[in-house]
């Protein structure tokens, strides 16, 4: 299993992105090659497979941990504070 602390190599990152063209491979991007993949995508000018890097690595969070929440408020949502 990868760890995705660890820094990935060129030969890695090469055949990650390889695959990425063919549209396999999404299971191999982590935490730990995603902006080199990125990065690698932007230097080859593949818009498609570096936007779809930038949406992978983007935060879905609750707002726990410190991420903000990218998840819209409820209807409900601040309605105490909202003068009618």
């Amino acid at each position: 299993m990868q760890d995705a602390d660890r820094s990935p190599d060129a030969e890695e990152l090469r055949d990650i992105y390889q695959q990425l063209k063919k549209g396999l491979g999404h299971d191999r991007v982590n935490d730990g090659n995603v902006f080199a993949l990125i990065e690698l995508a932007s230097q080859y000018g593949h818009t498609q497979i570096e936007q779809l890097l930038r949406e992978w690595q983007s935060p879905c969070s609750d707002g726990s941990d410190g991420v903000p929440s990218t998840i819209p408020p409820t209807p409900g949502f601040n309605r105490e504070n909202v003068k009618h």
